[in-house]
């Protein structure tokens, strides 16, 4: 769940009490909450009444998400006094974030640390199975470990960063046992510092880390661990496990295909043989650093059976017998249009018959380059429901074009769409109505606008600025359709992010709103009187622009008439250039 500032308003519980919902059955009311499109109407929902707020709380609290230092002393706190809500609480997600200073990150982790340690040791959060620590340094005090591992008796999956401070020495976190999931996330801070930890394998921290892994977690479902490196660590003792009910692997920029020697030729990759001794694996993600393509081509085709792999191209490629199983792909890395053309990747994507869920990134080398890149898709993945596309590096799509081409996914639910703004397209909320409009079955969609690799040619010279400045737009949209599939309203969230330059700071905003996406001749739609006429007049349509037309003829005669008028009272002015004389005076001759 996610917080805002006054999450501790939020727990208080003080909300209206209305009698006509106190006689509605608890389980109805949980059916409802759970059906409920996000978790802010779930907790509007909840605020209605104090018998509705206490039977949903299950739904509310399941699963908590504490972003910044506020957020988490607010609602550890509220947790430790409120044992009716703790007792729901079945995952919790830590991720408070701190400025890039190390004594500050320090300081971050060392207060939130505490406040868990304090909330664990109540002995509320009983229900508990899932805890992750995501900040950018290890927990300060680690006896937080200790106090998770003791007050939360059925905590079955545990997730812990690490940057530049190591755990210590006998630290609380390798003593869990016959965990179900674990999650190592490296961060920056470690890939400068620690590299090569994993690589000796008389470092301490690293034997104490496998042998909790390998020795007494058995039974283990899932193994994550992640991380972003140009230079990738070694954690070759991996290979040593064997987990029978291992069902997802995520392996970030490590690198484990490290054998000291020549193998044989007929003697296959220690990572292979891990792989072969795990037939249950449903979900595979690998990095560029994991294993290199050729070596996936010696895996036996019948050891797996995978339903979501997520890695390059060229480690696909060398999976030919998985692709009749495969039903979410994703690619790591971008592709570069100069290198992969779209239509080698859509004949890779062709024979991916069961495919429903696709991720993938080009860095366009020109603006041409989308020309034919979301057609290719198109064509070759005509089952998708859930598409993630991003084009960088030079701007690509019209929003007007993509919105009439991506109906091409007749089944099509989610979207989210990642691009370089076409210069002079049409606004986040605009562009997102118009999606709207032209695909009544998108649920839910994203949409964002990245700032260019360099500065678009201008028209004019700025010597002295360097604009434009990075900047950054999402939005997130939500669609509403009538019991006919017509859409009727638009819910957005627009966040905006600009970085000035020279140093001075980042700036940013957010709005919401809602749109209303039914026909101008919609009954009570459209405006009256005045209000009306200038909507018509600014409307973007067949009508607004006969408005326009007309209000221009009728400028242009008013301006005809106006002269008419003025000019008409006036008397001739003479010609320049012509001399005028007086009429000569008759005088009678005498």
């Amino acid at each position: 769940m996610f917080w805002n500032n006054d999450s501790k308003f939020l727990g208080s519980g003080h909300v209206h009490n209305h009698s006509s919902l106190t006689y509605t059955p608890g389980d109805l009311l949980i059916e409802i909450a759970s059906s409920l499109e996000s978790l802010s109407d779930v907790l509007n929902f909840g605020l209605t009444s104090n018998y509705i707020y206490s039977n949903i709380s299950s739904v509310l609290y399941e699963k908590v998400t504490l972003d910044t230092i506020e957020q988490c002393t607010h609602t550890l706190g509220m947790l430790q006094r409120r044992p009716d809500i703790a007792r729901h609480v079945r995952e919790m997600v830590v991720r408070p974030r701190s400025t890039k200073h190390l004594r500050d990150k320090i300081l971050t982790s060392g207060i939130v640390s505490s406040a868990v340690r304090d909330t664990a040791m109540t002995m509320r959060l009983d229900a508990l199975r899932k805890f992750v620590w995501d900040a950018d340094e290890k927990p300060r005090y680690e006896d937080m470990w200790f106090a998770l591992r003791i007050g939360c008796p059925q905590l079955q999956y545990i997730g812990t960063t690490v940057g530049h401070h190591l755990p210590v020495l006998n630290s609380h976190l390798f003593d869990f046992v016959d965990l179900s999931g674990f999650s190592l996330i490296l961060k920056q801070g470690f890939y400068d510092t620690h590299v090569d930890m994993f690589l000796d394998e008389d470092n301490v921290t690293s034997r104490q880390l496998w042998d909790m892994l390998i020795k007494r977690c058995p039974n283990l479902t899932e193994l994550i661990i992640e991380g972003v490196s140009t230079l990738p660590t070694d954690v070759h003792l991996l290979v040593e496990g064997r987990w029978p009910h291992l069902q997802k692997l995520v392996l970030g920029d490590v690198s484990i295909d490290w054998v000291p020697g020549i193998l044989n030729i007929t003697q296959k990759r220690p990572f292979i043989s891990f792989l072969e001794a795990h037939p249950n694996l449903d979900t595979l993600s690998l990095s560029r650093h994991t294993i290199q393509p050729t070596y996936l081509s010696t895996l036996d085709p019948d050891s797996l059976q995978l339903s979501s792999f997520s890695g390059t191209l060229q480690q696909l490629q060398a999976l030919p017998n998985l692709h009749s199983h495969l039903k979410s792909v994703t690619f790591r890395e971008p592709m570069q249009t100069r290198e992969i053309s779209a239509q080698a990747v859509a004949g890779l994507l062709q024979g991916l018959s069961h495919l429903t869920e696709l991720r993938i990134s080009f860095m366009l080398h020109s603006m041409y380059d989308s020309g034919n890149l979301l057609r290719s898709l198109i064509t070759s993945c005509p089952h998708l429901r859930h598409l993630e596309l991003t084009c960088g590096n030079k701007p690509s799509f019209q929003l007007d074009a993509f919105s009439k081409t991506v109906r091409g996914f007749p089944k099509l639910r989610t979207l989210h769409l990642t691009i370089v703004k076409y210069p002079g397209d049409e606004t986040l909320s605009s562009g997102a109505a118009r999606i709207a409009r032209s695909n009544p079955r998108l649920t839910n969609f994203t949409l964002t606008f990245i700032p260019p690799s360099y500065p678009l040619p201008l028209p004019f010279a700025l010597p002295y600025l360097p604009f434009p400045f990075p900047a950054r737009a999402s939005g997130s949209f939500t669609l509403t359709c009538d019991q006919h599939g017509l859409p009727l309203s638009l819910k957005g969230l627009e966040q905006f992010r600009l970085i000035w330059p020279w140093g001075l700071g980042v700036s940013s905003s957010s709005k919401r709103y809602v749109n209303d996406l039914r026909p101008l001749s919609f009954p009570g739609r459209r405006k009256t009187g005045i209000k009306g006429v200038l909507s018509l007049i600014v409307e973007r349509s067949s009508a607004g622009e006969e408005m326009r037309m007309i209000l221009f003829c009728a400028l242009l005669l008013s301006l005809s008439m106006w002269g008419f008028i003025v000019n008409r009272g006036k008397p001739c002015a003479p010609r320049s250039g012509v001399a005028t004389q007086a009429p000569p005076i008759l005088t009678p001759n005498p």
